[in-house]
């Protein structure tokens, strides 16, 4: 008998041995197998990607055509709409003069002093509607349309203000716009001098990238924007009572204003919230609706106080439909 046979240790040694090599070989074989496999499906879909690549653009031209008659028709709606909007708001005066203009803006202010002085609203010491230069100087010939425009939309603004019950008006003003400026507009026959062109990223030294899309229109070629601000103080009844004539104007032939709140601020007038340990005065009422007397035996929270309001607005006019102020360019 041999001394392998006999010794059961070197036995039991060797078969481990033999199933260990044969474990790794497997593995080896797997692992060969799997980063073949892995190659393969790299290989093809680089392959995939190359021929995406080369192959001709999508779409075709029959799918260009009918986004093209589908945007054309989308256009033609807007434009519809624009032009409806335009044709709501008060017309430019075209014809009217500098003097003619400054005239009427004395006239709107006396008129608008004696309206709020009617309804118990109190302006500031100073008030002008925001055009106080223009009270002492005329303005440019060519900025009159514009600047009554916006006039008249503040006349109609301060008419929705004092019917809302405002108590004090504390401050308004209006921004300078670019057509009031002397010479913004270049001479007739000379064509504006075109602003600088940005440093390219190949000037940089960087990589050039895609530029981003334009609009195709201009915001200025669709309506204008006036903007203006006013400061007043009032309950927040009236607030409430303003805000919903601000969202309901522009909507009737009465009404051929469109205003755009950008900011809006409040600050109360009480800074804390009454006491819980205050006395409470027992106090008979009458019932505004059914005149019967009753024991008020609680107080306000809040809700009575005043609130000191600043509103940022803008007075939105349509310049006309995209495609007569595209033909103008």
């Amino acid at each position: 008998m041999s001394k392998a046979k006999q010794n059961t240790f070197l036995t039991g040694y060797f078969a481990i041995l033999a199933a260990g090599a044969a474990g790794l070989g497997y593995l080896a074989w797997s692992s060969s197998s799997a980063t073949t496999e892995a190659e393969e499906k790299y290989t093809t879909t680089k392959a995939k990607l190359l021929a995406l690549q080369k192959a001709p653009i999508f779409p075709k031209q029959e799918n260009v055509d009918a986004k093209k008659v589908q945007v054309d028709a989308y256009a033609a709606k807007v434009g519809g709409l624009n032009n409806k909007l335009h044709a709501v708001q008060t017309p430019l005066a075209d014809a009217m003069t500098s003097a003619e203009f400054q005239a009427k803006l004395q006239k709107t202010r006396d008129a608008i002093a004696v309206d709020a002085k009617n309804a118990g609203v109190k302006l500031p010491e100073k008030f002008d509607l925001g055009f106080g230069t223009y009270l002492s100087t005329f303005p440019e010939t060519q900025a009159v349309p514009q600047l009554n425009a916006w006039m008249e939309g503040l006349q109609h603004f301060f008419a929705l203000v004092v019917a809302s019950g405002v108590k004090e008006i504390n401050a308004i003003d209006r921004l300078e716009l670019n057509f009031e400026k002397k010479g913004d507009t270049p001479p007739a026959g000379e064509k504006a001098k075109p602003a600088p062109k940005p440093a390219t990223a190949a000037a940089k030294g960087k990589k050039p990238v895609e530029a981003a899309p334009v609009a195709v229109i201009d915001e200025k070629l669709v309506l204008e924007r006036y903007p203006f601000n006013i400061t007043f103080t009032t309950s927040n009844r009236s607030l409430n009572d303003l805000l919903t004539a601000l969202a309901s104007s522009g909507t009737s032939s009465n009404s051929p204003y469109f205003y755009n709140i950008r900011v809006l601020r409040i600050e109360n007038e009480q800074k804390t919230g009454a006491e819980t340990s205050a006395p409470v005065t027992i106090q008979e009422m009458t019932d505004p609706d059914t005149q019967k007397p009753f024991k008020r035996d609680s107080v306000y929270i809040f809700g009575v106080e005043k609130i000191q309001v600043h509103l940022g607005l803008e007075l939105i006019r349509f310049a006309g439909s995209p495609e007569v102020a595209e033909a103008k360019k």
